[in-house]
Parts: C-alpha cells; structure tokens; sequence
C-alpha cells in the first residue's frame, strides 16, 4: 500500500500533532508492503521551519532591492531561488492522484484536493462540543475540515487516539464505527525515570527547586488552570513554599480568568512559556506531582509523559485523560475545587500515597506506543479503501517495531 502522508504541519517547531505526525511515519516506514512519501518531503522541512520562523525577514528579501551590487541583492538572489524550490515542492498535484498513491493520510486538519481514498486524523471534538472554549476562527476550521473530509464520501475513514473520542465522533458525526479506529500515542524515548546529575542544573537555570506540582501544556480554556490555582493557593504557606506550581506551556487564548486568579495568588507560582524540548524530561522528574485538572481533552500526552518517567499524576475525571492515566492514578471532578486543594495537601503531606503509581507507570506507559498508533492508520487506510477492515491484531504481527 502506498500512502502519502502530509508533513505541513511539521515546517513549525513540533508541538503535539506535529509529534504525533513525526513518530506515526517513523513507525508506518517499518511496515512491510506499505511504502509512505511525505509531502513535502522531510528533507525540505527544514527550510520550512526556517523560513516560518523568520517569515516577516524572508518576505522582505524576496522584495526587489533598489540600487546597483549590494548585500541586499546578493540576499534577494539566494532568498528567491529558496522561495522557488520551496514553492516547487508544494506544487506535487499529481502525487495525491492514484498513478502514485494508493491512500491519502492527513494528520493536520488541513485537506489538500485529491480524489484518493482518504484518512483524516481527528484528535478530539472539543471545538463542536465547547466552542466558546476556541477562537471563533479555528471553530472556522475545523468545521471546514470535517465538512471537506466527510463529503468525500465513503472513500474516507478516520484515525482517533483514544477510545472515548472514537465514540463521540461515532455519536456526534454519525462515522459508521467501522470506519473509525483508534489509535493511540506514546512517550517520547527520553521520558524515562531516574535523576541524571544534569536535572539539578537544568532545573537551577529554570529557577526551580525540585517538589513542585506541575501542569505541561497551552494556557486555555479547557485546562481549568484557574480553577488550579485557587486550590493550590489554598494551601497553608508552608506546603505553598516546598510545593510551588510550575505552568508549562505557551500562552494561548481565552485566559482572562486565569490572569486574574494568577494576579491575587500569593507567591510560589512560576509560568516558565514554552519549555525547550531537551529541558521536558528533567521538568517531569522533578516534579511532586503532575496535575491535570481538564475539562476535557482527546488523549493527554503529558500524563503519558510523566507515568513513563516513573513520575505520579493526578488527573480529572474526563473520559480520554482517566483511559490513558490509567487505574492506580487519583481523580477529581474539574469542577470541585476543595477535593484539588485536599489532593494535593494529600500528596504534600502522604509521601506514600503516590508511591504505587510511581513504581507501575513505566510499565504502564510501555502499553502505549507508536507502532499501535500506525497501526491503526493502515487499519483506517483499509476501511478507506474499502478493502476488507483490518485486524489489529493481524497488523501488530506485521511490525517490524517491538510494541
């Protein structure tokens, strides 16, 4: 089978589809009778996150540069054959047509036209479900997405990476469930337990003290972090000192809440941005205690994250977090505010209690890899096709890759 797998999203520094996508083809490459060819091929990506990062500069360069021989013309030569080349390998229409594909895959919510059989990727329904959580102009495009994706009518199946998103898109998209696979995603390598001598240091240049409750991901809406931290400044001012609150992860949108409660929270509260990607291993071990308070989420790659670097997690009750944080982890309603502040007076105060989950989540986590996740993108790409639906089981015999 021959796949053609989009890589566009992979021209900006990878966040989670764009680890998702990454991991998926590494793991799709080593199944005998499948073939993938990216678009944009991988060897270009680079150019791509380069002229994504500096795009304001390289839109300036292409501009003719006035006068006679100068930097500024030797720039523009270079930068304008580089626009070309990059534009040239955009333009592979004839890739998504039958004489070089077999099955189109689109992990990024962005459909290129083609008449292939198509999977698409959908990670979770939260911008139908809560729309007033999500900027009005990606609500925008994602209904386009799924409206584009499902009016190419049975020639389509979709890939998912949890089993309670599966069923809301089965109940909220009517998705005949044959056509819906779940999938999964996994840990990456260096999330592994243990404290290597360079954590201490990684964690000085962060300005943190290992002990702290942590919470990885985008400031929005959904992650209920105001909420977290009205329970967390509800604790006495000495679990508050040996126990602060680290907020890792971009400023995203819809945050006027927050902002108010992180601006009356006593001291102790540390948002460090968007962390660099070598630094992510010694922020989990490091920490007390990852706390997940969501509203809702398709899968919850930190929580997955830090049970495989032998660290504890205490998660909401929703559907997709509870089933990859597994049974030996707590969980409190969202929405109950004194049960967060007594879970983690609990996990300051019990070194025990979180001791189990400890001692089982790298096991735990090593159920959960990216050889299941491509297996579910071929299973998606027979349902596609049209072909007889593919076993799971059949497949994972098919991997070269250890699960």
């Amino acid at each position: 089978m021959r796949i053609l797998a989009s890589t566009r999203c992979l021209a900006k520094p990878p966040t989670g589809i764009g680890h998702y996508t990454a991991q998926t083809l590494n793991a799709l490459a080593t199944f005998p009778g499948v073939t993938v060819r990216e678009f944009p091929s991988r060897w270009v990506w680079p150019l791509a996150r380069y002229r994504e990062r500096h795009l304001d500069w390289w839109q300036g360069a292409l501009k003719t540069p006035v006068g006679g021989l100068s930097t500024g013309k030797i720039t523009h030569s270079v930068v304008s054959r580089l626009e070309r080349f990059f534009l040239r390998q955009h333009d592979k229409a004839d890739w998504f047509t039958a004489k070089f594909s077999d099955v189109y895959f689109e992990p990024n919510h962005e459909l290129m036209p083609s008449t292939l059989p198509t999977v698409g990727a959908i990670y979770d329904l939260s911008v139908l479900r809560f729309p007033h959580w999500h900027p009005a102009e990606r609500v925008a495009q994602h209904r386009a997405y799924f409206d584009a994706l499902f009016n190419r009518g049975d020639s389509v199946a979709v890939v998912t990476i949890s089993e309670a998103v599966r069923r809301e898109i089965v109940e909220m998209l009517g998705i005949a469930p044959e056509r819906v696979v779940t999938g999964c995603c996994a840990a990456r390598k260096q999330m592994c337990p243990g404290r290597p001598r360079s954590d201490a240091k990684t964690l000085n240049g962060l300005g943190l003290q290992a002990g702290y409750f942590l919470h990885v991901g985008t400031l929005e809406p959904r992650k209920n972090l105001a909420m977290l931290v009205r329970a967390w400044s509800s604790l006495d001012i000495s679990t508050r000192k040996k126990h602060q609150l680290v907020l890792a992860g971009g400023k995203g949108w819809g945050d006027e809440d927050l902002q108010t409660e992180l601006r009356r929270a006593p001291d102790g509260i540390h948002h460090l941005g968007y962390v660099r990607e070598a630094y992510i291993p010694a922020l989990y071990r490091g920490a007390l205690s990852l706390v997940m308070p969501t509203h809702y989420e398709g899968y919850g790659m930190p929580v997955i994250e830090m049970r495989a670097a032998g660290g504890a997690v205490i998660t909401s009750l929703d559907p997709a977090v509870r089933e990859v944080a597994g049974k030996d982890t707590p969980a409190i309603d969202a929405q109950d505010g004194n049960g967060w502040t007594e879970a983690l007076r609990r996990a300051a105060d019990e070194p025990t209690w979180l001791e189990e989950q400890r001692a089982n989540g790298p096991a735990w986590a090593g159920r959960h890899t990216w050889l299941k996740g491509a297996q579910a993108v071929v299973a998606a790409a027979h349902a596609a096709r049209g072909s007889l639906p593919a076993d799971l089981d059949t497949l994972a015999s098919m991997g070269k890759v250890a699960a």
